[in-house]
């Protein structure tokens, strides 16, 4: 359903954004979080509109872009 994004190594980028939105940018809020997992659950049985399809893998990507700067912020020694 969602391709996985491909890093090129070498390939740097630089996200600039206030501290106080750090926290926000790194998960999903609740009820995000239980919109894609409700939306999960009925994937499984194919029961998506395509309207519903479209949320999740947005939904999923914004999930994989949280997790990929949850993981460079260690690195850059950046902390909130």
């Amino acid at each position: 359903m969602v391709d996985n994004f491909n890093m090129i190594e070498g390939e740097n980028i630089t996200v600039t954004l206030p501290r106080s939105a750090v926290a926000d940018v790194l998960s999903l809020s609740a009820d995000l979080n239980d919109r894609m997992h409700a939306l999960l659950e009925r994937n499984t049985d194919g029961d998506l509109s395509d309207v519903e399809k479209s949320q999740l893998e947005t939904l999923v990507r914004m999930t994989h872009v949280s997790q990929i700067l949850s993981m460079a912020l260690p690195r850059a020694g950046s902390y909130f």
